[in-house]
């Protein structure tokens, strides 16, 4: 009995490439979004629009053929609203990309295979660090490594999380704060206690 595949997710921008054309020597390769992907990813991640997003990106295998690494830098001009002034503006992101992946339904877990190696290795005192990313690789999906979800995951975590625009600045200046100490605002403790006796 064959065993059942389990179908790959078509994301806001998935842009697949198999597995099976990488071999040892580094496959280089350019994607770009559609606008109705760039429509779909900005719904995804909260913006107003993207005008452009596209990746150039190498794929090699690592780790004796078991993972592929994916590395390269994205470019993306977004539209970002301002913090301050609430006004859309266009921004521009161009960031590194880097994933590792790993068909775990035809090879033999890496990270299992890290764990066993490290468990034999601590038995002879020898202690080996290993990279975070590199531990625990991305599943492939029927041999399949979809780069557009990569350079997307990357987009949204680059995304300023307060943006402003060129220029913009609060109505209060350094120069217009005034220090507490000699604020109109703040009042001598005692003086409530001398209207009190006044009163009496």
């Amino acid at each position: 009995m064959s065993k059942k595949q389990s179908k790959a997710p078509v994301n806001e921008w998935s842009d697949f490439i198999d597995a099976d054309r990488v071999d040892n020597k580094p496959l280089s390769t350019k994607i770009e979004a559609s606008e109705e992907q760039r429509k779909n990813v900005a719904l995804r991640a909260n913006l107003p629009a993207i005008s452009e997003l596209k990746a150039d990106l190498t794929v090699e295998r690592e780790q004796a053929g078991r993972v592929v690494h994916v590395i390269g830098r994205f470019n993306a001009m977004i539209t970002l609203v301002c913090s301050i002034t609430a006004e859309e503006f266009s921004f521009e992101v161009e960031e590194p990309v880097e994933g590792w992946f790993e068909d775990k339904e035809s090879t033999v877990s890496f990270l299992k295979a890290v764990k066993e190696r490290d468990g034999q290795q601590q038995k002879g005192g020898i202690e080996v660090e290993i990279t975070p990313e590199e531990e625990d690789p991305e599943d492939m999906i029927n041999g399949q490594i979809d780069l557009g979800e990569l350079v997307v995951q990357h987009l949204i975590l680059a995304i300023p999380s307060y943006p402003r625009k060129d220029g913009a600045q609060h109505d209060l200046g350094d120069e217009d704060i005034v220090p507490l100490e000699e604020s109109p605002l703040r009042k001598n403790p005692f003086e409530a206690l001398k209207d009190w006796k006044e009163r009496r």
